[in-house]
């Protein structure tokens, strides 16, 4: 109930602003198009905790709200910074989510995915990854959607109204959906292709 109530604080003092995200999603442009799949994700690490550490992404299709959940494995959360965990779930969600719109008949040609990660987001936007695994993932990320004709952008969401992607990465996945079940709105959780769940690694030289 703190949590909401920080959130509505928040929301009323940018009034002027759509309130994201599942507030607008049906005056966010291009939300709920066939042809563009709107993505918020989000990824929990907390080093020797696997119940605290783990990944959120979600989107409405059809007006259907769509997730993936999951926990990084102690390796993952040891071996990985959260900038790679939040590229990873991005690039989870953008390809799960869009591969399922299209087996649903739409076109989706276009992917925008939300991130609270200001690192993850320019290294994505900007082509300017720190590490050589963040710039295999961009690669990889960018060849696949070449593959598909997916058309890629990205952007930011702030924190505050990234909730239910933080929820959903937390492991609270009841309290992530009581949003959109309050709307009125299907839910169906996604299963990610075993290939897809697995962190690229670097080829060793």
């Amino acid at each position: 109930a703190r949590a909401e109530l920080v959130w509505w604080v928040h929301q009323l003092a940018k009034s002027d602003d759509l309130g994201l995200p599942l507030a607008s999603r049906f005056d966010f442009p291009t939300v709920g198009d066939d042809d563009h799949i709107i993505e918020y994700h989000d990824a929990s690490r907390t080093p020797g905790d696997v119940v605290a550490s783990g990944f959120g992404a979600w989107t409405i299709i059809r007006n259907v709200f769509c997730f993936i959940v999951g926990r990084w494995t102690h390796v993952e959360i040891d071996e990985h910074s959260i900038n790679v965990l939040e590229s990873h779930v991005r690039d989870m969600g953008t390809f799960t989510f869009v591969h399922h719109a299209r087996s649903l008949g739409c076109s989706a040609k276009h992917a925008t995915a939300f991130s609270d990660n200001r690192t993850a987001e320019a290294n994505a936007e900007f082509g300017r990854p720190g590490t050589a695994l963040l710039n295999l993932m961009l690669q990889q990320r960018q060849e696949e959607a070449d593959s598909i004709s997916l058309h890629l952008a990205n952007d930011r969401v702030a924190s505050v109204d990234n909730d239910i992607a933080d929820l959903l990465s937390r492991g609270d996945v009841y309290e992530a959906l009581r949003f959109p079940r309050a709307a009125e709105l299907k839910v169906l959780r996604l299963e990610v292709d075993p290939a897809r769940r697995r962190i690229p690694q670097v080829p060793q030289l």
